[in-house]
């Protein structure tokens, strides 16, 4: 069993409820929606802001919420730890239940993932904070011997014996430039990068299941032959229609 979780409680009035109004004089509103559908500019539609998380990622037209941009930091930590599998099933329940905002995409979530030999669950909620572990995200792996949590600032081993004395080694970095050496160490080598395309793709492809599950209301059973969903039903939660003149060639 893994649990993916991330927990970051915020106000419930969230990101506001601002009209809608003409874009600013230096904004090209067109453009920047491009294949999305035709929207009036909202400020949180927008969503940039020097001072602020960026909000655009909040509506589904553009983005996944925190599924698509936490999701991928911690379940890529699973696939990495189980030898990147994809799963083969996915169910989702959630909501918006908190915010009081003109946000579209959830802000309660529970995603549960059946892979080749294991269950993996990703929850997110906004209400509130409170880990059993004290951190506002993480990944558990529950073994038979011992429960390994880790994220960027540590890791910590609790062992199932009774008695026996927990583990804890805290990280001296986040791994960015690390990331980033490796990154030009392959462009330079042209070897293949530690954090490669294909596992980029999988747990990509994890998080995006996760939201079709959720915005369909089905279990989804992943199709590897064609790289979709068995139901036809998720399907259109896994592309976007393009709006007009703009076309995507394979």
């Amino acid at each position: 069993m893994v649990a993916a979780s991330d927990f970051i409680p915020t106000p419930g009035n969230g990101i506001g409820n601002p009209a809608d109004r003409k874009p600013p004089a230096d904004l090209d509103w067109d453009m920047w929606l491009g294949p999305a559908p035709g929207r009036p500019f909202n400020p949180n539609r927008f969503g940039v802001d020097p001072n602020h998380f960026s909000y655009f990622r909040f509506f589904w037209d553009y983005a996944g919420g925190m599924m698509t941009d936490w999701g991928v930091h911690v379940l890529d930590i699973v696939h990495l730890a189980m030898g990147e599998p994809m799963p083969q099933s996915v169910t989702a329940l959630g909501g918006k239940l908190w915010y009081q905002d003109n946000r579209e995409t959830p802000d309660t979530l529970q995603v549960t993932y059946q892979y080749p030999g294991f269950v993996a669950m990703y929850e997110d909620r906004s209400s509130n904070g409170n880990s059993m572990f004290d951190q506002d995200y993480g990944t558990l792996f529950h073994g038979s011997e011992a429960t390994l949590f880790v994220n960027r600032e540590l890791y910590r081993i609790i062992p199932e014996k009774k008695g026996a004395q927990t583990i804890e080694v805290k990280s001296t970095t986040h791994g960015n430039v690390e990331h980033w050496a490796n990154f030009l160490e392959c462009v330079k080598t042209r070897k293949k990068p530690v954090s490669d395309i294909e596992i980029c793709y999988k747990t990509t492809a994890a998080c995006l299941l996760g939201n079709a599950a959720y915005r369909s209301n089905l279990r989804l059973d992943w199709d590897a032959a064609r790289e979709t969903v068995v139901q036809p039903e998720g399907r259109k939660y896994l592309a976007m229609n393009y709006r007009q003149p703009w076309t995507l060639t394979v």
